[in-house]
């Protein structure tokens, strides 16, 4: 399970496995107060060229297995939310893409957002107000799943 914390991405390359990763209280799935560290995993993000170790917990009762992650970025996506809609949004208002981000990776995004808006307005062509409608229901915009929701700490 993957969970968005609040980060210092700058802090977190800096320190390695010396950064003071926030922990939940008590296991998210069971309710148990027993979350033990489970080690570290490599995940790669914009604007870093190593990846960073990013800290997993362990519940020892229930056996769920949780990976934090910056909440600047969403699960499954190495790129932060601001470029992510940045190029959406150049997308939908100038009709071209980013020029420094690969060209698939753009249309990945912008697929997922038409998914998503057929979804949950039935319009051939979102715009800002769509965007925003999925955000507020706590929901990936650009996502292709239709169990999509950003789980936080």
């Amino acid at each position: 399970m993957v969970v968005q914390v609040a980060v210092n991405v700058k802090s977190l390359f800096a320190l390695g496995k010396q950064y003071p990763w926030p922990r939940p209280e008590r296991c998210l799935s069971c309710n148990s107060p027993r979350v033990w560290g489970h080690g570290y995993v490599q995940r790669y993000f914009e604007g870093y060229t190593q990846p960073l170790r990013v800290k997993r917990l362990r519940c020892p009762d229930c056996h769920t297995v949780y990976t934090l992650r910056p909440d600047l970025f969403y699960p499954r996506f190495r790129y932060s939310l601001r470029t992510i809609l940045s190029s959406v949004l150049k997308r939908i208002v100038d009709q071209c893409w980013l020029s420094w981000i690969p060209r698939q990776n753009q249309q990945y995004w912008y697929k997922g957002l038409l998914f998503q808006a057929q979804r949950f307005r039935n319009v051939p062509c979102p715009g800002r107000h769509t965007i925003a409608e999925i955000i507020s229901r706590g929901l990936i915009p650009v996502s292709h799943a239709l169990d999509c929701a950003v789980l936080r700490l």
